[in-house]
């Protein structure tokens, strides 16, 4: 994570968590499901426990358009 901000995700990092979440969970999540599991994730990331609910919906909205990117290139790779 950025030093300057113990609150920020890079790319790689939200795609290291949409991999966790395809991996664990499958393609089945609805957005329900897929942010309880990121707020759950969150929760053992340093800085993210404490996430202001704004930023953390920021995210949830980020992280749900790259799963729902990864199922389709999933989706199209087979």
């Amino acid at each position: 994570m950025d030093s300057t901000d113990s609150q920020s995700l890079s790319d790689d990092e939200m795609g290291c968590l949409v991999s966790i979440a395809l991996e664990e969970f499958g393609q089945g999540l609805n957005r329900t499901q897929f942010n309880e599991v990121m707020l759950a994730l969150f929760e053992h990331i340093p800085g993210l426990e404490a996430l202001p609910r704004k930023r953390s919906q920021k995210y949830l909205q980020l992280l749900w358009l790259k799963y729902q990117q990864a199922i389709l290139a999933n989706q199209h790779s087979h």
